[in-house]
């Protein structure tokens, strides 16, 4: 939100405040029906409705004990106010104590109503002090609403509160959004507007408690919390939905897909899953380790854009007993000079490429907490927490003399667990973590968020500079893969929605380079991770990586040939069936919407339903099929259907928009994404014609496919382009990229 759109919705919500009142109605009983709240006619709960009520502990100073159910005195007339989403309907409610004392003031807001469904937000401003926690986490001291939902939304889709935000199916305490719906996919969407690193949503006796979470010592009077409500049709739609008001209440835009280095070229990977994960190759250091990497791949022609390095580089704390494998705290941010001995700025300078570089946590005998003022944590990891703005000052100064372009915070979930002070007051992790943000905004970094737990994704929201974020759990070449990719795809669909581009985590492109957790699906780890349209992170010996596949992924320049968005589940993977995992993305053009579609037998042998229709993956319109691993094209398909598929095994196709003369094109084929817009920007049709602009690197060879009831004449710069059958009505033609790197072609039919 600008700063002029602030000050007047500001402007408006303290005159509404400050005028007059208008009359209160008389007392209520609770448990009222949101839907009806800002008519004529507001009433109690009915089971089809979202219901709300207030909840507030029956002695506050000692909160974990008892709740008060409130009653409600409502404003007798409805007002409108400008608000971050626009002009919205508003009524106030008064929640009293049996005293008539009144405990909280709420607000709620209504969206007006549109096709895309209902939307509100609910604010609630405590009146009077709580002074103490609750002592359980999971335990909020009051519910601002404690919301009950329709009836027949029995089934639930939320975000754990652990590293990597995994989904789960089961009512549980969060504090990301909680998605309820229906067999029919009416789907009912809430979460924190804001307090996102306190917040907390816990479900109890089928309703759901949103408040601050437990270990908070105090929750001053004058304090407000916002819920955020959304309902629509469709589980994606809706979550979708949901993101775009959340980041539009708080002004945020997502990145674009190249927003950095990570995000536009292949780049190197080093962390754990990855060959040189805490080990070199044979008798060299790290530096001569990864400028062996660096050779090989220019010497095949593996366009690296830039290393990760992960957290090997810099010195740390031994770990203790089961957590000796992770290793200990950081000591300093610096290298360690046995890996690099010429220092980290002299490797970068001989790399001549830009480094993104890893942090974890602090051990409590860094001699950073000498310098500057640390908090300190529980437990074995003997973790210490900086907090001292200067300090960010000095790492993220660091990280630019090193020659780093994309700063990466890792373990996020674990230090808000095992630091107390992040959790016992309100403001805490948000101080911290907001200044980690900015500083490394002021020094002109991008992030990259790991280990994060939902409240990290939303906090997010309020900085431009924070790019990624891990969506899985780390990259292990061996493990079942259903312990990876549905997760992936799901947190990709949470992480997309409020404007994060989702990483998958590295990957080994060939088999065989491991005895023991050798990766057998390196074509699908591939084709997931550029799907994905976020980083791309080969992790190979030296010598082993498959050129071919890698560059199926990216131009010769290395820069990503991506979808427009994530890869999501469709909406049916919500639901009990019998199909393979499936997942669609798309390209889109003027001349329609190009979709990839990848469904993977994940749990072996309980994938008896082998088929989709259009329907089912929300398209009406004329498509053409090409089925990318057999190069076979069937127009208008009743059904796409799979086959057997063998375990883990992916079935791939395009899905390419017919044009009214009955041609299709489904673009570079060489590319898992055949007609990613950084290969193609444009692609139109006007008065009989096919016009595109292809673009590359100047001299580089781009073979465009397409179908056409006849034979395509293409030309370029007014001179004609050779075609090529391929197969039944399926043609090609070669496009030399000139020195302007960009080419425009029209394609008569």
């Amino acid at each position: 939100m600008s700063k002029l759109r602030f000050a007047v919705w500001a402007a408006a919500l303290a005159a509404a405040v400050c005028s007059p009142r208008a009359p209160w109605g008389a007392v209520t009983g609770s448990g009222l029906s949101l839907s009806s709240l800002l008519g004529p006619k507001p009433g109690a709960c009915v089971e089809s409705d979202i219901c709300i009520r207030f909840l507030w502990p029956a002695d506050a100073g000692r909160p974990g004990r008892e709740r008060l159910e409130l009653s409600a005195q409502m404003e007798s007339a409805v007002s409108e106010t400008e608000t971050p989403l626009g002009r919205m309907e508003t009524r106030r409610i008064r929640w009293n104590l049996p005293s008539g004392e009144p405990a909280a003031e709420t607000r709620v807001y209504a969206l007006p109503e549109a096709e895309a469904g209902r939307a509100w937000v609910i604010q609630t401003e405590v009146k009077q002090e709580i002074s103490a926690a609750t002592g359980e986490f999971n335990r909020p001291a009051f519910a601002a609403p404690a919301l009950t939902p329709p009836s027949s939304l029995r089934r639930v889709l939320t975000f754990q509160m652990t590293a990597f935000s995994p989904p789960i199916r089961k009512p549980i305490p969060t504090s990301g959004p909680v998605v309820l719906y229906n067999d029919k996919l009416q789907a009912l969407v809430f979460s924190p507007l804001d307090h996102f690193l306190a917040a907390i949503q816990s479900p109890e006796r089928g309703e759901w408690l949103c408040g601050f979470e437990g270990e908070v010592e105090r929750i001053p009077a004058g304090t407000v919390y916002r819920t955020l409500i959304v309902q629509g049709q469709g589980i994606t739609q809706t979550l979708l939905r949901w993101g775009e008001l959340l980041q539009a209440w708080h002004g945020h835009q997502r990145p674009s897909a190249d927003a950095d280095v990570g995000l536009q070229y292949l780049g190197y990977w080093t962390d754990n899953g990855a060959m040189y994960y805490y080990r070199t190759a044979p008798g060299l250091n790290y530096h001569q380790t990864l400028m062996a990497v660096r050779k090989d791949g220019i010497e095949r022609d593996i366009p690296y854009g830039y290393f990760q390095i992960d957290s090997w580089w810099y010195p740390k704390a031994e770990g203790k007993g089961l957590l000796s494998a992770a290793r200990g705290g950081a000591l300093r941010w610096e290298p360690i000079p046995e890996m690099f001995p010429q220092g980290l700025p002299a490797f970068q300078q001989e790399l001549n490429l830009p480094l993104v570089a890893h942090n974890r946590w602090y051990d409590r005998n860094s001699p950073y907490c000498q310098r500057y003022e640390c908090v300190y944590g529980e437990g074995d990891r003997n973790a210490a927490l900086p907090i001292d703005p200067e300090f960010w000052d000095e790492i993220m100064g660091n990280a630019v003399k090193y020659g780093v372009r994309v700063y990466e915070q890792d373990w996020l979930d674990t230090q808000f667990d095992m630091i107390p002070w992040l959790r016992s007051g309100l403001g805490h992790a948000e101080s911290w973590f907001d200044t980690l943000v900015k500083t490394a905004a002021g020094h002109g970094l991008t992030m990259q968020l790991c280990m994060a737990s939902p409240g990290f994704f939303l906090e997010q929201v309020k900085f431009p500079n924070v790019t990624t974020v891990r969506a899985s759990g780390d990259y292990l070449a061996g493990l079942p893969k259903t312990f990876f990719w549905r997760d992936f795809h799901q947190t990709s669909l949470f992480a997309y929605a409020v404007g994060l581009w989702p990483f998958k985590d590295n990957f080994q492109s060939a088999s065989g380079q491991r005895r023991v957790r050798n990766e057998r699906w390196p074509y699908e780890e591939a084709l997931i991770s550029i799907l994905s349209a976020g980083m791309v992170g080969p992790s190979d010996r030296i010598g082993a990586a498959d050129r071919e596949l890698l560059m199926k992924t990216c131009r010769k320049d290395g820069v990503l040939l991506k979808p427009d968005r994530p890869a999501f589940p469709i909406d049916l993977m919500f639901l009990d069936t019998r199909k393979p995992w499936i997942v669609t993305t798309r390209s889109s053009h003027s001349i329609g919407d190009t979709y990839y579609l990848a469904a993977f037998n994940i749990l072996g042998g309980t994938d008896s339903d082998r088929s989709v229709s259009l329907a089912d993956l929300g398209l009406s319109g004329k498509y053409l099929l090409y089925n990318y691993r057999t190069g076979r094209a069937s127009p208008e398909p009743a059904l796409i259907k799979f086959g057997r598929l063998p375990l883990n095994d992916a079935f791939y196709c395009v899905l390419c928009p017919l044009l009214e003369n009955g041609a299709a094109l489904i673009g570079e084929t060489a590319k898992f994404v055949t007609m990613s817009r950084k290969r193609f920007p444009s692609a139109r049709f006007a008065e009989g014609k096919l016009k595109l602009e292809v673009e590359g690197v100047p001299g580089e060879e781009v073979v465009v496919s397409l179908y056409s009831p006849g034979p395509p004449r293409p030309a370029m710069a007014g001179e004609p382009l050779e075609t090529k059958k391929q197969d039944d009505r399926l043609y090609s033609l070669t496009v030399l990229i000139p020195d302007s790197g960009r080419a425009a072609v029209e394609i008569e039919f």
